[in-house]
């Protein structure tokens, strides 16, 4: 609640509603990102983390990899509002599936959203997003890696890290970042260990 009396939607509460209002029976990606409004990019980057953090119909997660790397190049670029070429912005899925998987993830977006709140804003200013957006990118690059059970760290880092951004809450950020690294040195470690095992 702001001191003005208005309701300040929560993030799980807006990604819900922009899936469930949505019409008909799919939804493209360029219409949640046009739905989604000013608080686009914490937002879609925390939604298309969330097939790698909940379970989610086979591919799915490997599907919203590569839009979660443009995002964050975006976003390490400076942009306000995110794109996407248009055979990913008119990519289809069934509302259905992903109103099942926003609804999976909200109760686990809730348990990080109580914690979160205005503090170290100085690390979620635009020099701060810039550099989020390079660590994202990283990130989204290990989510697209086609290793067994090595996606799940780096896309929870990344929605936590997105979380922070939404509530200009650098603890926050900073925990996501420390999540995902712990993802990057798990995927380090698995590639080293296929590689010795492949060629060693």
């Amino acid at each position: 609640m702001r001191e003005d009396g208005h309701h300040v939607q929560k993030a799980s509460e807006v990604l819900l509603g922009a899936v469930r209002n949505a019409e008909g029976t799919t939804i493209t990606i360029g219409q949640i990102t046009r739905s989604i409004g000013d608080r686009a990019f914490g937002l879609i980057l925390l939604l298309f983390s969330l097939p790698n953090c909940v379970p989610a119909p086979p591919g799915l997660g490997s599907i919203m990899g590569l839009p979660l790397a443009l995002f964050g190049i975006q976003l390490a670029l400076g942009r306000r509002y995110p794109w996407l070429p248009g055979f990913l912005a008119r990519r289809r899925f069934q509302r259905e599936t992903l109103l099942r998987l926003v609804e999976r993830g909200q109760p686990y977006i809730n348990r990080v959203e109580r914690i979160c709140r205005p503090r170290m804003t100085y690390l979620t200013g635009s020099r701060g997003e810039r550099v989020y957006g390079i660590i994202i990118t990283i990130l989204a690059a290990a989510i697209l890696i086609p290793l067994p059970l090595t996606n799940f760290i780096p896309a929870v880092g990344i929605g936590v890290l997105a979380l922070g951004l939404l509530e200009e809450d650098g603890l926050t950020a900073l925990l996501g970042i420390a999540i995902g690294t712990i993802g990057l040195v798990i995927v380090g470690g698995v590639l080293v260990g296929t590689f010795d095992l492949l060629f060693g």
